[in-house]
């Protein structure tokens, strides 16, 4: 790469610290709407619950008037239709939760590292156009198949799941002669451990996306213009934020170091860090390290108080935001 004559602009760090990937009204948005579809399938199920005959027998217990072929057929192969058709509305090549909010979230992602980039490198922006370039571009287009393709393995794995449970959760109360009503309520109860799942799919999917967007526009800078860059580490560094996070922020890596980070330990779960590119030269040394020093100063203000403070604080758990 050309030596630059003069320092280069710096990267643009996120306008939210707090929500450094800046998605969190769509990762809302995909939880509310998670949430609408799972009380749909909650009403749904007791509704096959309540067209089932059942008399009181004795010792409080129920006597359901089905046979085995009408718990095959009409329960659980009607329960697991109706699941498919809602948790997986659109399909494998249109589905609801990539089409609503995984895609719009990639499609911000590239939009924000363009924006980085092209403030640092002249090069880039000539040789990128727009943001609308890339993204009529076949190498965007082909990038947006395996993030729909990741996206629709997970809400198949979701939709297994609340198949299984709620099944177990039928059979099990109609075979141990429950009032309906109970096995009404433990369905419902079900449904509400079923959106803690859903929740995080949302919260994982949608930040990933983003991030793979940001991660893929570096990597297409490197390979096609050879710029020297590397991966600025971003957490939200709030109380709950996980430690080994954490003690990212602010550091420099390289995008098959992050990748390689992200699928191991659960790092991708519930995480709300970005990165964003930065020009380096040839050593890795930042072109202009104005950001990296606002980095290191917002850690020592934040994390590194409470490190100082309490020296065995530890926040590895996944239910909380990184």
């Amino acid at each position: 790469m050309a030596k630059l004559k003069r320092k280069p602009k710096p990267a643009i760090l996120p306008a939210n610290k707090l929500d450094p990937t800046g998605v969190d009204r769509l990762e809302r948005g995909a939880m509310r709407e998670y949430g609408r579809r799972l009380k749909q399938i909650s009403a749904r199920y007791i509704e096959l619950i309540n067209r089932i005959p059942a008399e009181p027998a004795v010792n409080q217990r129920y006597t359901f008037q089905l046979d085995p072929t009408m718990l095959s057929s009409m329960l659980l192969q009607s329960g697991d239709s109706l699941v498919d058709e809602i948790l997986l509305q659109g399909g494998e090549f249109n589905p609801w939760l990539f089409q609503d909010y995984v895609s719009p979230s990639y499609q911000r992602g590239t939009a924000q590292e363009f924006a980085n980039l092209a403030q640092q490198s002249a090069a880039y922006e000539a040789y990128r156009g727009s943001v609308q370039d890339i993204l009529l571009s076949d190498a965007y287009q082909n990038r947006l198949v395996l993030v729909r393709a990741r996206t629709f393995e997970e809400m198949k794995g979701l939709s297994a799941d609340v198949k299984q449970n709620l099944s177990r959760v039928l059979t099990d109360g109609i075979g141990r002669g429950q009032n309906p009503k109970e096995v009404a309520r433990r369905i419902r109860d079900q449904v509400g451990i079923e959106q803690g799942r859903a929740n995080r799919i949302a919260r994982t999917e949608i930040t990933t996306a983003l991030r793979r967007a940001r991660w893929d526009e570096h990597d297409s800078a490197s390979d096609d213009l050879g710029l020297n860059v590397m991966l600025l580490h971003l957490s939200a560094l709030s109380p709950t934020t996980r430690q080994t996070h954490a003690l990212r922020h602010g550091k420099l890596y390289t995008s098959e170091e992050v990748r390689d980070w992200y699928s191991v330990n659960g790092n991708a779960i519930n995480c709300k860090c970005s990165q964003v590119t930065v020009l380096v030269d040839e050593k890795g040394v930042p072109l202009n390290s104005s950001v990296i020093d606002i980095a290191k100063k917002e850690f020592n203000q934040t994390w590194g108080k409470r490190m100082a403070t309490n020296k065995s604080h530890h926040c590895c758990d996944h239910k909380h935001a990184a």
